[in-house]
């Protein structure tokens, strides 16, 4: 992997060594999670960093731009939509987010699947944003084998009832959620209600002290405010002296303005992280 290449290509594409894309769907929880997943150009050393993405509530910000920015630099990418989101079957669930992405990770990490798509079982990473950020931290904490995990504004339900932003992740739910299979906006917000703890990203935090973490605030976030969602996690981290990085980009919730910073901070991070013989 070479983190500098994530925004050069090479002078032409090789029918031999072209990236690809492939579409894929996974079982998660008896339903077929529907997404894709990008290898890069087989010009680059095999086998390959894989990153595995988590996106938002409920995915309208897209990271595709990132995803084709970490293939360039020489990473399988997968992309997967959660239980109920954009066309995956089942009903969404806050609760099925994390066993979502550990199907996803224990199917990268099988050799036939490995072998195919030239995926590196040593160096598999997890990276999510906004709600995909609480995400990727819970279900990190329950596989060890995961080489690192990046949350970027990630957004904490624990935090949000803690805080009294109870009022604005219903609103959430119930305005941007339109999208969704759900069966009602209010099941899916006692399903936030009556899981935050377990679904809070201080719980069980001391598993993640031996995973890397990066972990990417929006300084003018005002959708989920690092200094009460990602902060408290930040300074647990450190006491436990576990291998943390924290950034802060200036720029709101999307990152919109700071897309090419973001996507050079998450790749310099995976190359100093994966482990490369």
């Amino acid at each position: 992997m070479k983190a500098e290449k994530i925004f050069v290509e090479f002078e032409e594409d090789e029918a031999a060594s072209s990236p690809e894309i492939y579409e894929l769907n996974i079982i998660s929880g008896g339903c077929r999670l529907y997404g894709y997943l990008l290898t890069p150009d087989k010009r680059m050393e095999k086998p390959y960093p894989t990153v595995i993405m988590s996106h938002g509530f409920p995915g309208y910000t897209t990271n595709n731009d990132l995803e084709l920015a970490l293939m360039r630099a020489g990473c399988v990418v997968i992309h997967m939509n959660h239980r109920g989101a954009w066309g995956s079957e089942g009903h969404y669930l806050f609760t099925n987010l994390k066993d979502d992405l550990i199907a996803i990770a224990k199917w990268a990490r099988n050799s036939a699947i490995a072998d195919l798509y030239g995926i590196d079982p040593d160096n598999i990473f997890f990276v999510g944003h906004s709600m995909g950020g609480q995400s990727v931290l819970n279900a990190a904490k329950e596989l060890d084998f995961i080489r690192g995990v990046a949350a970027l504004a990630a957004y904490d339900i624990g935090a949000a009832f803690l805080h009294n932003m109870e009022k604005e992740l219903f609103l959430m739910i119930e305005t941007e959620g339109q999208c969704l299979k759900m069966n009602s906006a209010a099941e899916v917000y006692e399903n936030a209600r009556d899981y935050r703890e377990e679904l809070g990203i201080l719980n069980q935090y001391e598993s993640l002290a031996e995973h890397p973490v990066l972990l990417v605030e929006a300084s003018l976030d005002r959708v989920a405010p690092a200094d009460k969602m990602m902060d408290p996690l930040w300074e647990k981290l450190k006491e436990l002296s576990a291998p943390v990085t924290y950034k802060a980009i200036v720029s709101t919730h999307s990152f919109a303005g700071q897309r090419m910073k973001l996507a050079k901070t998450v790749a310099e991070w995976i190359e100093k992280t994966a482990r490369f013989f």
